[in-house]
């Protein structure tokens, strides 16, 4: 009897143990998980690169080009919308595509898309100057002047 009572000490004890051993190891693999999730530092955006040649995206911009040339800002509206659904968050396509609304004298639009490409545009100064240049030109052909003067200001401190 006492022999099986010594039997069942040692083997609360090691089960105890063991207990304690996938405790503590689980709590190392749960810190070391959450040690290498960093997160990017707030308020720094993120670099987007520009469209490349060759990409979806990239060809669909060109074929937006040759129809921005020739005048056809419909076909170019219709590739441009074909590209953003490939690259939502490209700041280059929404600048493309408040140029085609221009185009169109859609001149309130045009003001919408430069803003959303400023949103998403980063560090990239010179889309962000392109951007403030094309809206004060759309608010000159709106007739808000004050706009307009401030949205070249703008483009003129965006270096």
């Amino acid at each position: 009897m006492k022999k099986k009572e010594e039997n069942m000490k040692t083997g609360n004890r090691i089960h105890v143990w063991n207990s304690l051993w996938v405790a503590g190891l689980l709590f190392a693999v749960n810190l070391l998980l959450h040690g290498c999730a960093a997160r990017p530092p707030a308020g720094e955006p993120i670099a987007r690169p520009p469209v490349q040649e060759g990409t979806a995206a990239g060809t669909l911009l060109a074929s937006a080009h040759q129809a921005v040339q020739a005048g056809q800002f419909n076909r170019a509206e219709m590739t441009l919308e074909r590209a953003l659904r490939v690259e939502p968050r490209n700041a280059r396509l929404w600048h493309e595509m408040a140029q085609v609304k221009y185009g169109q004298e859609d001149y309130g639009q045009a003001v919408q898309f430069c803003l959303k490409a400023n949103s998403l545009a980063g560090r990239d100064s010179a889309l962000i100057k392109q951007n403030w240049l094309l809206m004060s030109k759309a608010y000159a052909k709106m007739g808000d002047m004050d706009k307009a003067e401030q949205a070249s200001m703008k483009a003129a401190s965006a270096n």
